[in-house]
């Protein structure tokens, strides 16, 4: 798959999220789904894994596009 703008010059490049770990067992992210279905925030499920809410961001994303988690009644909580 070509990168977006492959060709374009570019200058003083930044590879973004370098420190977020995107690797997920199958059954790490099935666990991330049920926590998600029964309303956990993001930074409790994040807990629960020892990673960074972040990552647990991009694994909802990930299973969103799986149609694995769907919208949920309060949305995305952060547990401010």
């Amino acid at each position: 798959m070509a990168l977006k703008n492959a060709t374009k010059q570019r200058q003083k490049r930044i590879i973004v999220l370098e420190d977020l770990d995107f690797l997920w067992d199958e059954d790490e992210l099935e666990e991330v789904a049920r926590q998600w279905k029964v309303g956990k925030d993001v930074r409790l499920i994040a807990s629960s894994f020892n990673r960074d809410p972040d990552e647990v961001l991009l694994a909802l994303i990930h299973l969103a596009k799986e149609d694995m988690v769907f919208k949920r009644n309060g949305g995305l909580t952060l547990g401010f």
